[in-house]
């Protein structure tokens, strides 16, 4: 597709994100869908812009708007069940803040599937537009969500809480949010950039250990029993233990597939193609079933699989309360977790197994992504040969090892990157099958752009 990639329509500023595009992505999601539209913008120093933008082409073709300015993205898609036929946020999630970009979302809440991408880029390089006469323009009128959203989670959660709980907002629009939900559950919040600002002056928006790792000392020194870090949006969170230690993403969508598998006697639960083997063991154990998705495509899977839970890295789907990722209601039933079960990192230790996982990218421009990986996955899969157990191909190249190591090499599908993620049962073969596929990717790439400049 042209226009949308994993999460949406993403990009820089002006050489692919612009007002003129907003205002066509308005028009045509008015001339694809009709009602009424929810809009909201996370804090980058551009959606203000952006926003007005696509209320104009919404407006134009006809659908009445409700504006409910800024918000995090799961309370935009909570909003857009509630109230409207569309819900449109603008944002770039965890991009940096030369980025912008749009997420558009249907009236149940989920994001847009991919075929109706297609649909929609269609009408928007078509030009295709319903237009609305002068008497059928409809208003624009301002939405609250943030209350209502807050207790729609309580609600849903359940619990009151006495823990002691560090947020780190990243400058993000969770930032209005987090910490007024954690206090209303009656935790001790202690908050660092917590203030929305567009330029992120605390710290890169992803929630990447490298760019939290401040965090496990903050743990320690506030002697805190849960720590919180979101991105630019608040659709993703990391998370560290009482002692300071990073929960890794993986550890987290296992501890929820595990609980929601016993609660349902079974079931299915769809993960990202770049998760880890303790999901499938911990699943299996309990009687479910893993089935693995295209990377940004979780209501996809569930929509598909009729999955009782979803999760990729940093984002998880709770479907009992939305089908959207929804990093606010996974905070409040982590603190429900450790209120009755004891430590974080005494339920990770006596519930999850470990294996030892590493992830790298290597810049790649956008035109050559998919050649590189093709070579590199050719090379890969001659070397480990009768090593493989299933190769998976739903995005890019997964080489399942019969030792239940594996290899993945992926296009992004918002950065000009490509994605290199190995695991091992010991850190020894993880670091051999690393080494290994990380310098192949690497020859690969280096390889195409000498071709492309001769």
């Amino acid at each position: 597709m042209r226009l949308f990639g994993t999460a949406g329509i993403r990009g820089r500023l002006w050489e692919k994100v612009t007002p003129e595009l907003a205002l066509k992505v308005g028009m045509a999601l008015g001339t694809y869908k009709t009602g009424r539209a929810v809009v909201a913008r996370d804090g980058r120093t551009s959606s203000v812009m952006l926003k007005n933008a696509m209320i104009s082409g919404l407006l134009a073709s006809g659908m009445e708007v409700l504006d409910a300015d800024l918000i995090p993205t799961p309370a935009l898609a909570w909003a857009t069940r509630e109230h409207g036929d569309a819900g449109v946020m603008i944002t770039a999630s965890h991009n940096p803040p030369t980025d912008n970009g749009i997420k558009i979302f249907n009236g149940d809440g989920t994001e847009f599937y991919v075929e109706q991408e297609k649909e929609l880029e269609e009408i928007v390089f078509s030009g295709d537009f319903r237009r609305a006469r002068w008497d059928e323009i409809k208003a624009v009128r301002a939405l609250e969500v943030i209350p209502n959203y807050i207790n729609a989670v309580l609600d849903f959660v359940n619990h009151e809480t006495k823990l002691r709980v560090l947020y780190d907002g990243a400058n993000g629009s969770g930032s209005v949010l987090a910490p007024y939900l954690l206090r209303e559950m009656g935790a001790r919040v202690f908050s660092v950039n917590a203030h929305v600002d567009g330029h992120f002056p605390g710290r890169k928006p992803e929630p990447r250990y490298e760019n939290i790792a401040y965090l496990g000392e903050l743990v320690r020194e506030l002697k805190v029993d849960v720590a919180f870090a979101q991105d630019g949006d608040a659709d993703r969170i990391a998370v560290f233990d009482e002692k300071g230690n990073y929960v890794d993403e993986d550890t987290v969508i296992a501890l929820f597939a595990k609980r929601y598998v016993e609660e349902h006697g079974g079931g299915t639960v769809v993960t990202s193609i770049n998760t880890g083997s303790k999901i499938d063991e911990v699943v299996e154990r309990a009687g479910g079933k893993v089935v693995r998705v295209p990377l940004g495509q979780p209501h996809d899977g569930i929509k598909r699989y009729r999955a009782i839970f979803a999760g990729e890295p940093w984002k998880l789907v709770h479907p009992k309360f939305g089908p959207w990722i929804d990093s606010f209601v996974t905070m409040g039933l982590i603190i429900k977790m450790i209120d009755e079960e004891g430590p974080l990192s005494k339920i990770v230790a006596e519930n999850i197994p470990t294996y030892y996982i590493r992830k790298a990218n290597v810049a790649c421009p956008d035109e050559l992504k998919e050649k590189a990986v093709e070579n590199s996955a050719k090379r890969i899969e001659g070397i480990l040969g009768g090593e493989i157990g299933k190769v998976l191909t739903v995005s890019g190249y997964r080489f399942n090892l019969k030792d239940r190591s594996w290899v993945l090499v992926r296009p992004s599908g918002t950065e000009p990157k490509i994605r290199v993620v190995v695991e091992g049962p010991t850190e020894k073969r993880r670091d051999e099958l690393f080494d290994m596929a990380y310098g192949i990717v690497k020859e690969e790439v280096e390889k195409l752009k000498r071709t492309s400049r001769a």
